[in-house]
């Protein structure tokens, strides 16, 4: 679960090698969690999840490895998921519970590989409907763990609701700056303010 603790320079590479290591996390968050997950009752469609829970958080890194997926897709294709990010971004500051944006009409994640961990941390071993889901307490023990190692990984990123985390990143000079691991934009202050994301520093990471 822990990677590699010596600093390393900057550069595209080493981004690179934080994406393999966000992704032997994911992988060993579903092994560990396997016992509890095979007894959920959750399938292709259903969404209650993607439509309920009002917050889905993401870090900076994962957000990053998500807006990179996107650049890769079909122009028209991310061209409505940028639209409806957007419109997310403009309805989460007065609604508390909206459909994520990236939930096509079948009721599927549009970017299901990339998916940040606060999706692949759901589960229900119940049908949701009223209550929400239904966890075992194990799972949301293990799943806290993890939660502070994909933050350590990311120690100078942010964490927050999805579209707003992709709403920093769409500013050029932080993530030109977060990419280089260079000093972030005198502006940046006003930004986190407006979007409400927390520091990893902050998070104690």
């Amino acid at each position: 679960m822990t990677g590699s603790t010596k600093r390393r320079t900057a550069s595209p590479e080493s981004l690179e090698d934080k994406f393999k290591e966000l992704e032997v996390l994911y992988e060993a968050f579903e092994r560990a969690t396997a016992p509890f997950v095979v007894q959920a009752v959750c399938g292709p469609g259903c969404a209650d999840c993607c439509t309920n829970v009002g917050e889905i958080y993401a870090a900076t890194l994962e957000a990053l490895r998500i807006a990179r997926y996107m650049e890769a897709l079909p122009v028209f294709q991310a061209a409505v998921l940028r639209q409806k990010i957007a419109e997310n971004r403009v309805q989460k500051k007065r609604a508390l519970l909206l459909p994520c944006p990236f939930l096509d009409p079948q009721k599927l994640c549009a970017i299901y590989p990339v998916r940040p961990f606060s999706c692949r941390r759901l589960y229900s071993v119940e049908p949701c409907g009223v209550k929400g889901p239904v966890v075992h307490r194990e799972f949301w023990a293990l799943a806290e763990q993890f939660t502070r190692a994909l933050q350590a990984l990311d120690p100078r990123g942010y964490s927050g609701h999805l579209s707003y985390v992709l709403g920093l990143l769409e500013d050029p000079f932080f993530r030109e700056a977060y990419v280089a691991n260079r000093a972030y934009p005198a502006t940046l202050g006003s930004v986190l303010r407006e979007f409400d994301l927390l520091a990893h520093t902050r998070l104690g990471v």
